[in-house]
């Protein structure tokens, strides 16, 4: 084994380069100024770094069967350690179910529905079918799309509201599987809806609020095509998102609200 062998005093150089130069003194202030806001700065300005968490109503797993009718759960997934690990959460439900209103055979009979929540931290990144999908052998098949779709169950006065859904179409090409599925999929965040990742990532870095949560709703439907997959969609989240909204996710303006009499009362 070679050793390396030390250069003697006299072999070591003496001079030095310039410590003290212009971007280096600019790098020190800007390092203060972030430590400043990390601190008392960021109390004095109302920046809430770390999230506090804020717990479900009711845990997903307790989501009733007779709240999703028509539809029916055939079965309810357990996740293996590593994949829950890589997940981030342990708050999941993830069913596969069947419409007991169409008829046997109908491409929109089975669905799969995989309902994640994570809340509180410093650090919180959605997991998106984009990205995993792809990961796992598939292939993207159609170019990704923001759509929105009409929630009569959500809406008020008559009118149904409108709800951001991210429609994402792969193709597994291996050589006995060329299974082709569409997945739609919306997240419930800090009170409001939101399709896409990065709008997820700004509403839970919202420097002012204390608490922050997001629970992604994704739905498929094996062997349906993307046109139909949008329609049963449409039906499924319709009847899922009221009860998500109701009985699961936190009230979070009530949260909120609730903080900021405490912070004043400080």
């Amino acid at each position: 084994m070679n050793v390396p062998t030390l250069a003697k005093p006299s072999e070591v150089a003496t001079s030095s380069p310039r410590v003290v130069t212009r971007p280096f003194l600019i790098a020190v202030v800007m390092l203060a100024i972030t430590g400043g806001l990390a601190g008392p700065a960021a109390n004095w300005l109302g920046i809430k770094q770390s999230k506090k968490t804020l717990p479900l109503k009711a845990m997903l797993t307790t989501l009733g069967e007779e709240a999703i009718a028509p539809y029916r759960v055939i079965n309810r997934y357990v996740l293996p350690p590593e994949v829950v690990e890589a997940l981030g959460t342990r708050d999941y439900i993830y069913w596969q179910l069947v419409d007991t209103s169409v008829e046997k055979g109908d491409p929109l009979q089975h669905a799969t529905l995989f309902v994640t929540y994570y809340s509180g931290g410093s650090n919180m990144v959605p997991h998106t079918p984009d990205a995993c999908f792809t990961g796992t052998g598939y292939e993207i098949a159609q170019p990704h799309e923001n759509i929105t779709l009409a929630m009569p169950a959500l809406g008020e006065h008559g009118e149904a509201k409108p709800i951001p859904v991210r429609l994402c179409t792969f193709m597994k090409t291996a050589v006995f599987d060329h299974e082709k599925v569409s997945v739609l999929y919306t997240f419930g965040c800090n009170g409001r809806f939101a399709a896409t990742r990065h709008l997820v990532r700004v509403l839970v870095h919202d420097p002012t609020n204390t608490y922050a949560y997001f629970s992604k709703v994704e739905i498929s439907f094996p062997g349906a095509t993307r046109a139909q997959s949008v329609e049963g969609g449409r039906k499924l989240l319709n009847i899922v998102l009221p009860v998500l909204k109701e009985r699961h996710w936190p009230d979070f303006d009530a949260a909120e609200r609730a903080a900021d009499k405490d912070n004043a009362t400080t």
